[in-house]
């Protein structure tokens, strides 16, 4: 479909569902040439006597300007899809799935059964039905068997959302029609929080399903309600920290599942390596469930989306192994080749290091992990950067100048501190040039704690910085979805990590998309913002670990293992390089690679220990 037709709909489209519905049901009927329909589907269609005539006969005139011809039901998704408010999909995690994707999870699970006509086959968050459609035209092409039959006893939809299962219903009455099938057809379609399945009302017939497929919602844990973060935690791949909402579809997808049912999702690959996601690697470990991956790890497959997936098998048996497999442009039609590695040998807790695994284990098993040679600091959380942090325009010798919304303000030199963010280094970067200012409400105690000022102290002894501060309150007390009530003061941080460090800094940026460079300081009073830093107080330890984060050894590792993103970045946050391992260097070694100059030979002595 043309990306023009999208951009229509944005500017001219209705809010009202139901009206939408009629326009997309009416614009299929007519380009289909469709004359014989239902009762169902009776109701949306728009004739010229209808008010609402003008509004498809827009949308049609325009489509006949595109030259657009022969509306198909994948056409329909995608315009279901797409109308779907940007507040509803942060809320519910709806997002449309290729057609290709669909297919091949669809063939993939169904491929173990040699009759389909008693097959039960479900999506726990269906969305308008794209998996039940195509599971539908599967079932009828390969048993014949009437789609009245197929949609009473063989295909079960749940979602949260009421227009998602109305949309469903048009879905699945369209497709049997578009095929010469005209009834009134009886659905399995439950408008229902696929949560509740651990309750007590829960509709016993939506479970014992032969196949699961889908595609769980993508909801991170802050855009979570209260409510359902509550209903998270009936499930033990929830019972600990915090979760984002796909986590516990998964458990529930199996409990849906007969002994030897088989699910196929297409979801988020950061559950591989998440701290969020560490229970739920361990159910799979603890149940010794038949495991297959395909990771597309940085590769996008949902256009316009930074969502980094993988498709997941899994069937309900016993197995000592899981099956991985990396294909990162996505080309399923290729014959797929799985490495097979062993549960035992899996970290429910490191994370799985399932790409190029016998390398990262080998890494691994080298001296002690990175966490335990060095210890880390991730930045200040002021929780508003753009009123704490600045560059100054000029300075005094008492002030730094701040410019903000075309007003500049004086700022006391004594109230700052430098601060950098980490993030900004490359090889081509010049240190000075990230250095910051931050405004620093904080004093230092007897022992060595920041305690915040006293108002009266920084009213009296900051005059201008406390007069800034208040011109800005309103941004400030905005912080935390305006919860600001538990502060100790409005011009406190929002969060107390970080504003003390050791003196010796080792700073790196936290994404990378070529071998590291990184910056050793040496400075108490210098802070850190927007990423993490090795610290310590021996700047000889620091040098070494320098050696090590630079060298090819460790790119390798954050190649295979890092999260990808797009443009061939990787993330270096601490999930991803906390298991790197560290050789124990004797005395002699530590003052050979301190000395070691040349970058291949850096390379080579440091790759030695790890054969």
């Amino acid at each position: 479909m043309k990306q023009s037709i999208f951009s229509f709909l944005k500017r001219n489209i209705t809010q009202d569902s139901f009206l939408i519905n009629r326009i997309f049901v009416s614009l299929y009927i007519e380009n289909n040439k469709i004359d014989k329909y239902n009762h169902f589907i009776s109701k949306y269609v728009i004739s010229e006597k209808d008010t609402d005539y003008g509004e498809l006969k827009k949308l049609l005139s325009f489509l006949k300007l595109q030259h657009v011809e022969g509306l198909k039901l994948e056409d329909m998704i995608n315009l279901f899809e797409f109308v779907i408010s940007p507040s509803n999909r942060i809320v519910t995690g709806a997002i449309y799935t290729p057609q290709n994707i669909r297919d091949y999870i669809l063939k993939r699970c169904l491929n173990s059964f040699h009759n389909l006509y008693n097959i039960r086959i479900a999506d726990i968050a269906c969305g308008c039905g794209g998996f039940l459609m195509d599971a539908a035209k599967t079932i009828h092409s390969q048993t014949k068997k009437s789609y009245y039959d197929i949609f009473r006893e063989n295909i079960y939809g749940i979602d949260i959302q009421p227009y998602s299962i109305e949309r469903c219903h048009i879905l699945l009455n369209l497709l049997a029609i578009s095929d010469n099938e005209v009834a009134d057809f009886n659905f399995n379609l439950l408008c229902a929080d696929t949560l509740d399945f651990k309750s007590e009302m829960w509709n016993s017939n939506y479970s014992n399903f032969d196949v699961i497929v889908g595609n769980p919602p993508y909801v991170c844990g802050r855009n979570i309600k209260e409510e359902t973060k509550l209903k998270t935690k009936r499930y033990k791949v929830c019972d600990s920290g915090s979760t984002d909402l796909y986590i516990p579809f998964f458990q529930i997808a199996i409990e849906m599942l007969k002994k030897n049912g088989i699910l196929g999702y297409i979801t988020m690959n950061s559950f591989l390596k998440s701290l969020n996601a560490r229970r739920l690697r361990a159910y799979f470990m603890d149940n010794h469930f038949y495991i297959s991956i395909i990771d597309f790890r940085g590769h996008q497959i949902f256009k316009g989306k930074s969502t980094y997936t993988c498709l997941f098998f899994l069937e309900k048996k016993k197995s000592n192994v899981l099956h991985y497999c990396y294909d990162g442009n996505a080309n399923l039609n290729d014959p797929l080749c799985f490495n097979r590695i062993y549960l035992s040998s899996l970290d429910a807790d490191k994370g799985w290091n399932l790409n190029e695994h016998e390398i990262a284990t080998k890494i691994e098993s080298v001296g002690i992990p990175l966490f335990e040679y060095c210890q880390t600091r991730h930045g200040i959380a002021t929780l508003s950067n753009k009123t704490y942090i600045f560059s100054p325009i000029k300075e005094e010798d008492t002030y730094y100048y701040l410019e903000k919304d075309n007003e500049i303000y004086p700022i006391e030199k004594a109230v700052c501190k430098d601060i950098v963010n980490s993030n900004k280094l490359n090889s081509d970067t010049c240190f000075e040039n990230i250095l910051r200012k931050v405004i620093f409400p904080y004093h230092l105690d007897d022992k060595g704690k920041a305690v915040l000022f006293e108002e009266d102290f920084f009213r009296n002894e900051f005059p201008y910085a406390y007069s800034y501060l208040e011109s800005q309150r309103n941004d400030l007390s905005s912080r935390d979805k305006g919860q600001t009530c538990k502060y100790p003061a409005w011009y406190a941080y929002g969060r107390t990590q970080s504003l003390v460090m050791p003196p010796v800094k080792l700073f790196f940026p936290k994404i990378a998309n070529k071998p590291l460079t990184c910056i050793i300081v040496n400075d108490p009073n210098l802070l850190l913002y927007n990423g993490m830093a090795f610290v310590g107080n021996d700047i000889k330890h620091m040098k070494i670990l320098q050696k090590i984060l630079e060298s090819n050894v460790f790119w390798k590792y954050v190649v295979s293992n890092g999260k990808p993103y797009t443009s061939g970045y990787y993330s270096l946050n601490g999930a991803n390089i906390k298991s790197f391992g560290v050789p124990k260097f004797t005395e002699e070694e530590e003052f050979k690679l301190i000395q070691l100059k040349n970058k291949n030979e850096i390379n080579n002595w440091i790759e030695s220990f790890y054969e």
